[in-house]
């Protein structure tokens, strides 16, 4: 049995402000300042995500350079799967928490 999806009423104000929901922004895990990103399909919304962003100044070139990398792979339609996070982390080359 699948939940009902929760709906929400969003209001745009003047020069195209809007106010999010504070339960919106816990589902979404989002917080001030940080980005929400929105796919639009047939004039409705498909999906949405909220995006943390952090500071380029904490990746060193390396890192900035296998980003750019993994964007390119995922504009191509390739993906990376793992049976669990460790595999995931290790074919990814990151650590796991």
């Amino acid at each position: 049995m699948s939940s009902a999806p929760e709906v929400f009423r969003i209001r745009v104000a003047a020069r195209r402000q809007v106010t999010l929901p504070e339960e919106l922004m816990r589902l979404l895990r989002i917080d001030e300042g940080d980005t929400l990103e929105i796919s639009v399909e047939k004039n409705a919304i498909s999906g949405g995500y909220g995006l943390k962003l952090a500071p380029t100044s904490l990746f060193d070139d390396d890192l900035i350079a296998r980003l750019h990398e993994r964007e390119n792979q995922i504009e191509q339609g390739l993906s990376v799967r793992g049976r669990d996070k460790e595999e995931l982390a290790a074919k990814l080359s990151v650590a796991v928490a």
